[in-house]
C-alpha cells in the first residue's frame, strides 16, 4: 500500500486513528519513564558493572529522540481525528482546546517544556553547566504533566494493562526520584531524609487521586464538557417539569425504522433546572423526509458556558414507536453527540451534530455511526 493510500485509510477510520493516538501516547509515557530513570542512573553513576557504556548519555539522547517521534505521531493522529477536533493551535498553545481543555492543555504544556529541554540539550555547550542543569530539572515537570494528561483524558484507563502501566510508572519514577535525592551531594542527611519522606508521599497521593478519579467508571464522560448550553442563558431557580417525556420501557421487538439513516434533523429544545442546580436539556426532533424521531435528554451542571454531563437518556425510533432504540449519550464534544443505543438490530451508535437557536435546534443525524469506540467515550 502506498503512503498516500495508507494515510487516506487512516483518516477515513476515526477508530483506527484513536487507537494509534492512544498507543503512541502510552509508548511515549513508557519511554519518558525510561529516560528519567536512565538519566538518574547516569547522573548518580549507578549503572550496573559491564553495561555502563551501553546505559549512558548516548542511549539517553537516542531514547529522547525516539520519544519525540512517538509524540509526533500521537499529536498528528489526534489532529486528524474527526471526533476530538483538536486543531494545530491546540498542540502549541495550552488550554485552548474545546475538547477536554484542562487535560489536553497539560499535554500541550508538557510537550512545549520537552522541546525546551531538548533544544537546550542540543546546544548545552553554549550554557554554563549549572544553568543547563536547572533547565534540565524541568524534566520532572514534564513527567508530572504527561502523567496527569494521560490519566485525565480517561479513555482507556479501565483496561487492566494500562492500569498496570500507570501504577508501574508512578512507583518506578517515584522510587528513582527518592534515590536521586538520597545521592544529592548538596543536601545534609537530615534534609535527604525529609526530602525522601516527602517524595514518597507523592506517588501515593497520585495513585489515591487516580483511584477516585480517572480509574473510576464514568470519568471519561465527566471529563468532557458538552458546550451546547449558551453562555447567555438565564436559568430559573425553581424546578421545571419536562413534559412529553418518553416512557423508559424496553425497546419494541418489531423494527420500525430502516437503517442506515442519514439526514438533517430539526426540532425543539426544552431547558429546565432542578432545585439541586442540575440542568435538564431535552432535544426532540425529526429526521427530514422520514418518520424517524430522536429524543435526547442531557442532565448536567453548567460550567463556564458548557454543560458538564452527569447522566443522559437517548431514544430513536418513529413518531409511532419513539423508543424503538434506547440508550445514552456515550460521547459529547462541543455540539457533537454520539448516542449508544440498543434495539431490534442490536447495539447501534448514532452521530448527532446540532446547533441551538432559542427553543429550536437543527443539525444532522447519522445511524449507524462508523466509529465504534468505548462506551466511556474518547
Amino acid at each position: 500500500m502506498s503512503h498516500v493510500n495508507l494515510i487516506g485509510s487512516i483518516v477515513s477510520n476515526p477508530k483506527l486513528l484513536w487507537y494509534i493516538t492512544r498507543a503512541t501516547g502510552i509508548i511515549a509515557l513508557l519511554l519518558l519513564g525510561a529516560i528519567v530513570i536512565l538519566g538518574i542512573m547516569t547522573a548518580t553513576k549507578s549503572t550496573p558493572a559491564g553495561i555502563g557504556k551501553f546505559i549512558g548519555p548516548d542511549l539517553h539522547r537516542r531514547l529522547s529522540l525516539t520519544t519525540v517521534i512517538f509524540l509526533g505521531v500521537h499529536i498528528v493522529t489526534a489532529i486528524l481525528d474527526p471526533f476530538v477536533k483538536i486543531g494545530i493551535t491546540t498542540t502549541i498553545i495550552p488550554f485552548v482546546s474545546k475538547y477536554r481543555p484542562l487535560w489536553v492543555g497539560l499535554g500541550t504544556l508538557s510537550f512545549d517544556l520537552m522541546l525546551i529541554i531538548i533544544a537546550t540539550s542540543i546546544v548545552r555547550h553554549k550554557f554554563p553547566h549549572s544553568r543547563w542543569k536547572k533547565i534540565h530539572y524541568l524534566s520532572w515537570a514534564v513527567v508530572g504533566l504527561v502523567l496527569f494528561h494521560a490519566l485525565g483524558t480517561g479513555s482507556d484507563d479501565k483496561i487492566k494493562i494500562v492500569e498496570i502501566i500507570y501504577v508501574a510508572f508512578v512507583l518506578g519514577v517515584g522510587a528513582f526520584g527518592i534515590f536521586r535525592t538520597s545521592r544529592e551531594r548538596g543536601l545534609t542527611p537530615i534534609r535527604k531524609l525529609v526530602a525522601g519522606a516527602s517524595l514518597s508521599l507523592v506517588p501515593l497521593a497520585i495513585l489515591a487521586w487516580a483511584s477516585q478519579g480517572p480509574l473510576k467508571p464514568g470519568w471519561a464522560k465527566s471529563s468532557s464538557s458538552f458546550s451546547i448550553l449558551p453562555k447567555s442563558t438565564s436559568l430559573s431557580a425553581t424546578t421545571v417539569a419536562t413534559t412529553g417525556a418518553i416512557s423508559s420501557s424496553s425497546p419494541t421487538t418489531t423494527p420500525s425504522v430502516a437503517l442506515p439513516v442519514n439526514g438533517s434533523i430539526s426540532g425543539t429544545v426544552v431547558q429546565s433546572q432542578t432545585s439541586a442546580g442540575v440542568v435538564i436539556l431535552t432535544l426532540r426532533g425529526s429526521v427530514a423526509n422520514s418518520q424517524d424521531y430522536v429524543e435526547v435528554q442531557l442532565n448536567g451542571v453548567p460550567q463556564n458556558g458548557a454543560l458538564v454531563l452527569q447522566s443522559s437518556t437517548a431514544y430513536f425510533g418513529t413518531v409511532a414507536k419513539p423508543n424503538t432504540y434506547v440508550g445514552t449519550v456515550s460521547q459529547a464534544n462541543g455540539s457533537s453527540l454520539v448516542l449508544s443505543l440498543s434495539g431490534p438490530s442490536g447495539k447501534v451508535l448514532a452521530s448527532m451534530n446540532v446547533s441551538l437557536s432559542g427553543s429550536t435546534f437543527s443539525g444532522t443525524f447519522s445511524a449507524p455511526f462508523q466509529f465504534s469506540g468505548s462506551s466511556e467515550g474518547h
